[in-house]
Order: structure tokens, then sequence, then C-alpha cells
């Protein structure tokens, strides 16, 4: 039987400092009620998508940020539409629990069962300035502790990473392992020279290497004062855009995934079941360039 599953990218515009969580919600729900009338069945939003993306500063004044209960409250009206019209859910947010902070990211399955959350693993930036950091996560994140983790959703075996987590190809590797056939991945990324075709690069090389879909998504826009590249996209198990986004504010993008799709280019590929790693050791060494703690 065909395994399709149509998802959408629902890219926010910015989130300026003091915009009520409430108002974002109801951005949130008007692009999930678009996604219910295209009869989508997965909708993923960004990092951080309700708040500002605080991190481009170093500031005392964080705790306001951080939700301590998961679900957030401030996220019901749209877990519970989400649940009503049987769509599978993904956002992520900011996340105080035991005295730590983490950024991090829900996925609900189509009844609104909550599957579970992934927390952030790599932290861009330093804790102080340092004339290279764009931003400044290690001064509010711990890293991530939950690992790397697959989801059941919408029919499908749905992963999730969170925006630095991207850039590194053995975030894809350990979600495709574990059987993942949909990568879902957050974003704010402050605009720099070739961002936007990094972040692209990041995403197709590492459907390719993997042979499973991903889907990127980005809170975008001119947000208290810094452009944040916009670039959400859907991309195919051979690395081909299947979808991307028009504009820097709120927006849907969306695809109707062929699962089965991987199936012939898994077999004729196989790079999961041809790695070879006995060779691979270095890997798992010990960090030789340590993270600054500036």
């Amino acid at each position: 039987m065909p395994r399709h599953v149509k998802v959408a990218a629902a890219q926010l515009g910015p989130n300026n400092e003091g915009t009520p969580r409430e108002e974002i919600v109801e951005r949130m729900l008007a692009l999930l009620e678009h996604a219910i009338r295209d009869g989508i069945e997965l909708i993923a939003y960004p990092e951080m998508a309700l708040t500002t993306y605080f991190p481009k500063r170093v500031r005392p004044d964080f705790d306001q940020f951080f939700e301590t209960e998961v679900p957030p409250k401030a996220l019901e009206p749209l877990l519970r539409r989400a649940a009503q019209a049987r769509v599978a859910l993904h956002v992520g947010f900011c996340e105080k629990a035991q005295g730590r902070y983490f950024n991090t990211a829900l996925l609900t399955d189509r009844d609104g069962r909550l599957c579970g959350t992934f927390r952030k693993i790599h932290l861009p930036g330093t804790k102080a300035p340092d004339g290279f950091a764009q931003v400044y996560e290690p001064y509010y994140f711990a890293h991530g502790d939950t690992g790397y983790r697959v989801f059941d959703a919408a029919g499908a075996r749905v992963g999730i990473a969170i925006c630095q987590d991207r850039r590194y190809p053995e975030s894809y590797r350990c979600l495709a392992l574990q059987g993942a056939e949909i990568i879902l991945i957050g974003y704010n990324t402050p605009i720099s020279a070739l961002a936007l075709d990094l972040n692209e690069l990041c995403l197709r090389s590492g459907a390719y290497a993997n042979l499973c879909f991903v889907v990127g998504v980005a809170k975008a826009g001119v947000e208290d004062g810094v452009e944040l590249i916009g670039g959400s996209c859907i991309i195919d198990p051979l690395g081909q855009v299947l979808a991307r986004a028009a504009t820097t504010g709120d927006e849907l993008v969306q695809a109707r995934v062929d699962l089965d799709q991987m199936r012939p280019v898994r077999k004729r590929w196989n790079f999961l079941g041809r790695r070879q790693p006995q060779h691979y050791g270095l890997v798992q060494q010990p960090v030789t360039e340590k993270e600054t703690n500036r």
C-alpha cells in the first residue's frame, strides 16, 4: 500500500520582543488552519517559536523566555486544534527543567498524543563576545541531554534536530540509523555571507547522505533589529528541493512526500548498509579543539 504524507514547514516571520505569546499563537493557528484546508498531516514550526531569538545578545533577564511546562501552556489552543483536525505537530520552544535551561522541540501525533521531546545538542556561539560569535547560546542553554530520538507520527518515522544540529552530519546519521524517514529541523539564523546557501547545503546533504526527507523551517525577517534568514524548505532523499519559502514572513511551505520513494534509492545507494564503522573510531575520540569558556 502506498505511503504518502503531506507535510508542511510553517515558517514564522519575526517575533519582536514584547509580543504576547497569545498573539504569536494566533499567527501559528492561522498557518494551521491553512494547513488543515490543504490536507496537511504533519506540520512543523520553527525553533523558539514562542519568543524572540534572544541569544543574539547577552542579557541577564532571560527567564521570561522559558516555559516550565511541557507542553507549554501557551500552546494549548494550537495543540487542541491540531488534534481536532488530526494533524501531527512539531514546535520549538525554550524549556526550564529542574533549574536547567534547554532549547527544546516537541512532537505530537495526529491524535494529540505527545510523542516526546528533543533538546538541542550543538550550541552555536560563545558565552561572551569574542569578536567572532554572532550569537551566545552557551550563555543561556545547557547542551541537550535527550540524545537523538525518532518517533512514530503521521504514519512515518520522524526524527528531530534543532538549528545548529543541522550543520553536523552526525545528527542526520544518528537519526537515520534509528529508522528516521522524515527529519524536522527548526532554526533561527542571523543573516551573514552565504547564510542561506549554507543552510540549504546542510539540509540537502543531510537528506542525500541518509536517503530521507528533511523539512527545514525558519523564523525569519527583521526581528528586534537583527535579520534572520528564511529559506524554509522540504527536501527529498536525493537532496532535491521539493518546496521552498518565497518570503521572510509567515508562510506555509508544503509538499506531498512519497515514503516509498526511499526504497529504490536506499537499495541502490545503501549508504547505511555499506558503512564500515570499524574505521570510524576517530569520530568517537575526545574533542581536541575544546569549546571556548568565554
